[in-house]
């Protein structure tokens, strides 16, 4: 609701005419420009020995006032110090605040204070934030991000921001992370809500708070009128002063010497997993009036982004296609057929800017003519563009693996940062995302793969898996002449398709031929590579293929009469991606995996077996994974095969350790010797 801010400043005007003032706030333990020596003196983080940077301290404060010219306001205030202790960290001194603005109203930054230190012969020299080095960015057509770049930053610097946010949209409450991708020493985070908001809030996280308080605090507003009459010919003023009483109800939180979020293996995003507080606002309540809800429901939230201006009246605009349509309609009437070809032509026309968003970048008629936009602008085109061609096509808000899992038992448009397309045909649902040109119809983007998505349409409300059947395939095929003295020689075929085919396009183009060529040669250490042949990269829907011809004099041990070589060349599982011996969040994979090897190997004349490795076949419980390895030898050929396959994409942490010890067999496996002996 954009303009909630005016409407509750003009009904609560009316009906009291009341002044919010801000509570008391308990005292900062650190101030801004307050900087102790021992800070810059230290040399790693206390509690972190590794760490690159710390954060030293990290205090916010959301709290309401009232202006009688602009209404309601929400004040979020902010205080961060910032530790760089190597060259690794320096990164951490590029620092970015967002904030939201509507076509009429914006979220202003009305304090912004920004300092780097350093010690310098015994003395603290400070440094000031330069105005060049603030500007911003456009995200979408909601969002923005002030970024600071801070100046003299050094290994022993100490960088620190200070800001304040005066917000006319009161849905918009800031979460606060008390853990990240580096250790905090101190973060508190107070928020203050006058008794007529409503907010629902969600601590998670498995860090203990240091400080979690809920109080209240009597306030009371002071309300001046000024009646103006005439009497006698003369204009009179009577200044009348009343007063209201009200309540703020006050969270304080605060988590003490938090070390980094330290990311395993198959992690979608550490936001998912650290301690954190979110809040949602779900409505608001006069004295001696109903109580009036916002978005509390995801029926609420599908019916508000429907009829939203920047969303569901986008898609309603079918003159900004009308060409189009024409276009795909003389090359096919078969409705699956317009699909696939709406797909590719916003595919191939639009270029993808690499934004998330779920609304557009302004509308879509100026995407089109731009050729290029964020995620919202090229899917939302597509749904527009399906729709005008007769097809049943609806969007699909979700929230990316980046953002994190959406909440379904907590309501929250703001957890929803990406749109796709569906459309149903012949009792079946395609989800269509058009950002990449390097993937066909049939995936969506990886980073989609999380959860469920939301369909938006007025016919009703439904979620939809958005994990389909596309896997990330991997498949190693060689044929290998083993030489009596040492040396190995062939060919390998390395296939990706799905997932690994689509992240090897996008390497491809990224790097271009000959540096792709070269990342391709560093994964052979141990090999003398005569030749890369790379086929089917142009194709998104075939089957990409590197094409080897190998020969190594490091790969086989030959002692005395007997020679060894691993069973996969040194090329198979060498590692189990779960070291830790326990994990306290979930395994994601994402979507399905399947990586399969099978090798042959030209035994020498004048060599025979004496041993290869057992056959074996295990599984994970309720087939949740395979894995499969078999052996043969057939004249003087040797047959080597491994087929890994994970079905279930989510493991619980109660799964974790069946989960790590199903690898501890495959590396194993993968880790065991062909053994030829001369006769």
């Amino acid at each position: 609701m954009k303009n909630l801010a005016h409407h509750l400043h003009w009904l609560f005007a009316c009906l009291f005419m009341l002044v919010f003032l801000r509570g008391n706030y308990s005292q900062e333990t650190i101030k801004f420009g307050k900087i102790d020596i021992k800070d810059l003196k230290m040399s790693r983080c206390p509690f972190d020995s590794s760490a690159d940077a710390m954060v030293l301290g990290d205090i916010g404060k959301t709290y309401f006032a009232y202006d009688e010219q602009e209404g309601f306001m929400m004040m979020f205030e902010r205080f961060v110090r910032i530790k760089i202790f190597t060259k690794k960290g320096y990164p951490e001194a590029n620092m970015e605040i967002p904030y939201y603005h509507s076509d009429k109203e914006v979220e202003k930054i009305v304090t912004l204070k920004a300092r780097t230190y350093n010690l310098e012969n015994g003395k603290i020299i400070e440094t000031k934030v330069a105005d060049e080095s603030i500007f911003d960015e456009e995200v979408d057509a909601y969002w923005k991000n002030r970024k600071i770049t801070f100046p003299g930053v050094r290994e022993g610097s100490v960088v620190e921001l200070k800001y304040i946010i005066r917000s006319p949209f009161l849905a918009n409450m800031r979460n606060w992370y008390f853990q990240g991708n580096l250790p905090i020493g101190w973060s508190e985070y107070e928020v203050s809500i006058p008794e007529y908001f409503f907010y629902s809030k969600q601590a998670s996280g498995s860090f203990p708070f240091a400080i979690n308080e809920n109080s209240t605090s009597q306030q009371h507003i002071n309300q001046t009128t000024n009646q103006r009459g005439y009497s006698s010919y003369v204009v009179t003023h009577n200044i009348s002063t009343s007063t209201v009483d009200y309540v703020d109800n006050i969270s304080r939180f605060a988590t003490k010497n938090v070390p980094a979020f330290k990311e395993e293996a198959f992690t979608s995003t550490i936001n998912n997993y650290v301690s954190k507080i979110e809040y949602e606002f779900t409505g608001y309540k006069f004295p001696n009036g109903p109580l009036n809800s916002v978005n509390s429901t995801w029926e609420e939230i599908v019916k508000t982004l429907d009829e939203d201006a920047d969303f569901g009246q986008q898609i309603k605009r079918g003159g900004v296609v009308k060409d189009i349509v024409n276009e795909i309609e003389s090359k096919s009437k078969d409705p699956f057929g317009k699909m696939k070809l709406a797909y590719e032509y916003v595919q191939t026309t639009m270029k993808w800017n690499e934004t998330n968003s779920k609304y557009p970048t302004t509308n879509l008629r100026n995407a089109l003519q731009k050729k290029a936009g964020n995620s919202a602008d090229i899917n939302l085109l597509l749904v527009l563009l399906l729709r005008e061609l007769g097809l049943s096509s609806d969007p699909v808000i979700l929230s990316t693996r980046e953002h994190g899992l959406v909440i379904k038992t907590f309501p929250s448009v703001s957890k929803m940062n990406y749109v796709i397309a569906v459309v149903t045909m012949d009792g079946k649902y395609y989800l269509l995302d058009a950002t990449s040109r390097v993937r066909p119809y049939t995936m969506l983007s990886f980073e989609c793969l999380n959860g469920d998505g939301l369909v938006i349409s007025k016919e009703t409300m439904r979620w939809i898996p958005l994990v389909q059947e596309e896997k990330y395939n991997t498949l190693f095929f060689a044929e290998m002449n083993i030489l009596p003295e040492g040396e190995i020689k062939g060919k390998l075929i390395v296939s990706k398709s799905g997932y690994a085919g689509v992240n090897a396009r996008n390497s491809f183009i990224r790097e271009g031929t000959d540096k792709y060529k070269k990342s391709l040669k560093e994964n052979l250490k141990s090999w003398s590579v005569e030749e890369i042949i790379l086929e089917n990269y142009e194709n998104p829907e075939e089957t990409v293929k590197d094409v080897y011809q190998l020969s190594s004099t490091d790969i086989v041990q030959v002692a005395e009469n007997m020679i060894y070589l691993n069973v996969f060349l040194n090329l198979g599982q060498n590692s189990n991606p779960f070291q830790q011996e326990k994990r306290d969040y979930p395994v994601d994979f994402g979507c399905p995996q399947r990586d399969s090897y099978v090798y042959s190997y030209e035994i020498p004349e004048g060599y025979v077996v004496e041993s290869l490795p057992e056959s074996i076949k295990i599984a994970l419980p309720e087939q949740g994974g395979t894995f499969k390895f078999f052996t043969s030898i057939a004249g003087n050929k040797i047959a080597v095969s491994s087929q890994l396959v994970i079905n279930k994409t989510f493991f619980l942490p109660s799964e974790y350790l069946d989960l790590r010890e199903f690898f501890n067999k495959i590396t194993t496996k993968h880790a065991q010797q062909i053994v030829l002996k001369k006769v």
